[in-house]
C-alpha cells in the first residue's frame, strides 16, 4: 500500500487526533473511513435520481422542480432553518 502526506493546519491536524481517539482509531483510518463512506456530488444525485424514480413508482407523485422547492422551503421554514 502507498502511503501519501497531507499538509493540514495544525488545528485540523489536532481536531482529527481527537476524533480519531474518540473512535478508538487512527487519523489515518478516520480518513479513509471519510472517503470510503461519502458520496461524491454525481454520487448523490445518482442515488437522489433512483430514490424519486422509485416515490414516484411506488407513490404517482412526481413533483415539478417548482414543487420539490416549494416543500423544501417550507420544510426548512418549519424546521426553523429558513433565512
Amino acid at each position: 500500500m502507498a502511503h501519501t502526506t497531507i499538509k493540514v493546519e495544525d488545528t485540523v491536524r489536532d481536531r482529527l487526533a481527537a476524533l480519531a481517539a474518540e473512535k478508538g482509531t487512527t487519523i489515518a483510518q478516520l480518513v479513509s473511513d471519510f472517503a470510503a463512506h461519502t458520496p461524491t456530488d454525481a454520487e448523490r444525485a445518482e442515488r437522489t435520481a433512483r430514490t424519486l424514480a422509485v416515490l414516484q413508482e411506488m407513490s404517482g407523485y412526481a413533483p415539478t422542480p417548482e414543487q420539490d422547492r416549494a416543500a423544501d422551503a417550507e420544510l426548512a421554514r418549519r424546521l426553523g432553518d429558513a433565512p
